[in-house]
């Protein structure tokens, strides 16, 4: 008699809970931003997000640990790294930076000579391991070309790169205006050709000392100040 489907789903779904990262006590409790999500029902819970995978909780047995996974690639990261960035990185919370910038046997900033081993050169290296960077045999490539853009495409792409760049060095900066005022404007000299001078407006011109308005107010306050002193020294 064949197994019952119904009872394999039931041991399926035993065996899953009684995973360690599964366990009541192993939860993971709500953090700063489960606490912003109202919509549930019964309160705040946890979301899953990809930091999940450094939990301690899920990491309890080395067969199945995710940072068991990639702690070869994260040694040997950490060794073609100057011991300056990682502490930077440790101390300031900052991506990682510095990693095989310096060549193995060479000092790193503090005089330590850098101990580890060169891998294959994925984009290069015709015998890297699972073949080059998107490499085909019936497509040539330039030596330069390490994104597999494939000929004639890379050589296309970097001439029109070059005329974009020598068009752009030879344009004409002609139209640049400068503001000048009105009483100096024919009077300079020594400016290039390729500027153009534009006169201050006629209101902003008005309110310099020899205006015609300036001199009509001017002309007004003397009057006025003349009439108070006539005033002043009538009996």
């Amino acid at each position: 008699m064949s197994e019952r489907p119904l009872e394999s789903i039931r041991r399926a779904t035993k065996a899953a809970d009684r995973s360690p990262h599964l366990r009541k006590k192993n939860f993971t409790g709500a953090d700063v931003v489960d606490v912003l999500d109202d919509t549930g029902i019964g309160g705040a819970y946890h979301h899953d997000g990809p930091y999940d995978a450094t939990l301690a909780s899920r990491n309890l047995d080395k067969r199945y640990a995710p940072v068991e996974a990639v702690k070869y690639g994260n040694t040997q990261a950490l060794k073609a790294t100057p011991r300056e960035n990682v502490v930077d990185s440790l101390e300031h919370h900052v991506p990682l930076q510095g990693t095989a910038t310096i060549p193995p046997g060479e000092e790193d900033y503090s005089g330590r000579i850098m101990d580890y081993e060169e891998g294959d050169d994925l984009m290069r290296d015709a015998d890297a391991p699972g073949g080059p960077y998107r490499r085909y045999d019936h497509v040539d490539y330039h030596p330069n070309d390490l994104k597999g853009k494939g000929e004639p495409y890379y050589t296309i792409e970097e001439d029109m790169k070059k005329q974009k760049h020598v068009q752009n060095k030879s344009v004409d900066r002609t139209g640049a205006i400068e503001m000048q005022p009105t009483s100096h404007a024919t009077g300079r000299s020594g400016k290039a050709s390729n500027v153009t001078v534009r006169d201050r407006s006629a209101s902003l011109g008005s309110a310099g000392p020899s205006s015609p308005k300036s001199k009509r107010l001017s002309d007004g306050i003397k009057r006025r100040i003349g009439s108070i002193r006539r005033k002043h020294d009538d009996p």
